[in-house]
């Protein structure tokens, strides 16, 4: 099952033994295939984030849920890139101009197709990368730390997801896809502008209800056949 051009999807974060969905925000799709996807949401995207006694570093983690959710706006719009498989994905954050402000990388679970979009679950480091692709450094070294104290993630696991983000970095450094595809000449279609909302069942464990025709745009902005951006 593949997402057309122009579908709203819901991208989630799903701590799976806690028994919920962590964050979720809608996402238009750009490409979807066997070998890459790419989203885009628009600044002033509405997404749900999990409500309850919260604590850790910059108090980030939900320790006990309430069994609600908050909304939140990004103020920002971003492109969302993956390569199937990777226990990551690379977020290129856009200025009002539509030029590029910063690349981040956000180290987290391989992603599992639903219904509705995407779900993976959140491995705490990121890495924060120059719009010029010049330099980067590592963010939230403190939450996966703390983590490990706490003895929710194991120490060889961190040493894991702490690769796995070298890797990324090992293909910054080679211009390799995503960051030598040319994604920051891409530009959103005019309708990618609209306000978004998330599909139906994006708060369920399992979703069932697939994405439908009439939750989609036209427009999917100039990237070509292949979903590599163009100039």
């Amino acid at each position: 099952m593949w997402f057309r051009p122009g579908v709203l999807i819901a991208r989630r974060n799903v701590a799976s033994r806690a028994r919920r969905v962590n964050i979720a925000y809608p996402l238009y799709v750009v490409r979807d295939d066997t070998q890459f996807f790419a989203g885009y949401r628009p600044a002033g995207t509405t997404f749900k984030l999990a409500s309850g006694r919260r604590g850790g570093p910059r108090d980030h983690i939900v320790l006990e849920w309430d069994g609600g959710y908050e909304d939140h706006t990004y103020p920002e719009s971003f492109l969302e890139l993956h390569r199937p498989g990777d226990a990551h994905s690379v977020y290129e954050f856009r200025r009002p101009s539509g030029e590029p402000d910063r690349w981040y990388v956000n180290l987290e679970a391989p992603w599992r197709r639903t219904p509705i979009g995407f779900d993976s679950r959140d491995l705490l480091l990121d890495i924060v990368i120059d719009a010029d692709l010049s330099g980067w450094r590592w963010k939230d070294e403190d939450e996966l730390a703390s983590a490990v104290a706490a003895g929710t993630i194991s120490a060889e696991h961190s040493n894991e997801i702490r690769e796995e983000g070298l890797r990324a970095i090992g293909r910054l450094e080679r211009r390799e896809s995503p960051f030598g595809d040319g994604w920051e000449r891409w530009q959103p279609d005019t309708t990618f502008a609209q306000p978004i909302s998330l599909p139906t069942g994006w708060q369920e464990l399992e979703p069932r209800q697939e994405i439908t025709a009439e939750s989609s745009s036209t427009g999917i902005g100039n990237a070509n056949d292949s979903g590599r951006a163009t100039t």
